[in-house]
C-alpha cells in the first residue's frame, strides 16, 4: 500500500507549511522591523557614555572583561550582559564592538540602565 497519502491529503499537508512558512516569514519581519525602529530610537546621544549589550550568554565576568577593554565601566544594566560605559567619544563606540558588543544604547533611554541617583540627605 501507498504511504504517501491521498491527493488531497497531499494538498492539505502542502498549504499547511506554506502557511506556517509565511506566519514565520511575516513574525520574523515584524520582529527585525520593530528592532531597527527601538535601536534608532535609543542610540547614544553621549557619545562618552553608552550602554553596551554583549551576548547574553556571556557570564558576567566575560562580559565586564570585554567592557573594560573598551572603556571605563561606569555602571551596570538591568542584566549581566548590560554595562556603561564612558570613554573618548571618537573610539568608545568602535572599541566597545571590537570588544564584541552586540549594540549600543543611550544608557538613559535603556531604562533600567542608568544607576538610581543617591538618596538626598
Amino acid at each position: 500500500m501507498d504511504q504517501a497519502g491521498t491527493p488531497t491529503e497531499n494538498r492539505i499537508a502542502r498549504g499547511a507549511a506554506s502557511t506556517a512558512g509565511l506566519i514565520l516569514a511575516v513574525g520574523a519581519t515584524i520582529l527585525l522591523t520593530l528592532g531597527a525602529a527601538v535601536t534608532a530610537g535609543a542610540a547614544p546621544r553621549d557619545p562618552t557614555r553608552v550602554a553596551a549589550v554583549f551576548p547574553p550568554w556571556w557570564t558576567a565576568s566575560r562580559a565586564a572583561s570585554a567592557a573594560a577593554s573598551a572603556g571605563a565601566i561606569a555602571g551596570a544594566g538591568g542584566a549581566p550582559f548590560i554595562l556603561i560605559l564612558r570613554g573618548e567619544p571618537d573610539q568608545l563606540g568602535q572599541r566597545a564592538r571590537a570588544a564584541g558588543a552586540w549594540l549600543l544604547l543611550d544608557p538613559d533611554a535603556a531604562g533600567q540602565c542608568t544607576p538610581l541617583p543617591p538618596e538626598p540627605r
